[in-house]
């Protein structure tokens, strides 16, 4: 005869399978949830977050990104799973704080001494004071004596700080980014810890050249364009 206990454990109805995209987003709603509470003592609102192979970012914020059906509207926190395996679990989540902070800039930061909130994309001084405040110290070059400011911006870890503290209680109770890109991304270097942008690429040239055969006329266009010389009346080809 089965006992009260056992009976509860076995019959759960409506119980649903654990899929990669529960895993994937569910750490990061709950590390939402934590640092909001820890560091922003609950102010930001739930924003959507998204998962991105933007190429030039480690993470971003945008707001009133997403709007549902009735007119609503919510920020867009995003994550680049590309540079997780680089940087490792703490700089992941010192970059989501990062973002978040944005998040508080937009909602409840002070208005400059312009009466506003400054440039898109601009790290002003409302959001570096409050970024050193939370335990990350802003950098452009993500290292001691880097600028605070400007539109291209990092940051590290302050030691002992409070995202430090709250970040390691986050990890040990259990907490881990599972679900990363495959494959692993190499970090810049030297290692930026906590980045807020992966570093510019110079962009490749995918031009092929084409060439006259009669008056030697030189043009570059894709692989596949169709080129011909007007005063010869004659293809162009591709050398």
């Amino acid at each position: 005869m089965e006992d009260a206990g056992d009976q509860k454990l076995a019959v759960q109805p409506n119980s649903q399978p654990i899929t990669p995209t529960t895993e994937a987003y569910a750490v990061w709603q709950q590390a939402f949830r934590f640092f909001n509470d820890r560091l922003f003592q609950g102010k930001l609102t739930d924003s959507v977050i998204t998962l991105t192979w933007h190429t030039r970012a480690l993470g971003y914020f945008c707001p009133s990104a997403f709007e549902d059906r009735d007119g609503g509207s919510a920020h867009e926190i995003a994550m680049n799973p590309s540079w997780f395996e680089a940087y490792g679990d703490a700089s992941a989540l010192s970059i989501f704080v990062h973002e978040m902070c944005h998040q508080w800039r937009h909602d409840h930061g002070a208005l400059n001494r312009k009466g506003g909130k400054g440039a898109g994309g601009y790290h002003d001084s409302v959001w570096a004071d409050r970024m050193e405040a939370l335990g990350l110290m802003p950098s452009n070059t993500g290292k001691p004596r880097g600028r605070r400011l400007g539109f291209r911006m990092s940051h590290y870890i302050i030691e002992g700080g409070a995202f430090d503290r709250a970040c390691r209680e986050f990890l040990a109770d259990g907490h881990f980014i599972d679900w990363r890109f495959g494959i692993v991304r190499r970090p810049p270097s030297p290692i930026v810890t906590g980045a807020a942008e992966a570093p510019a690429k110079s962009p490749k040239n995918t031009r092929t050249k084409f060439v006259c055969p009669v008056c030697d006329l030189r043009a570059w266009a894709r692989s596949s364009a169709r080129l011909s010389c007007i005063d010869c009346e004659k293809p162009l080809s591709a050398s």
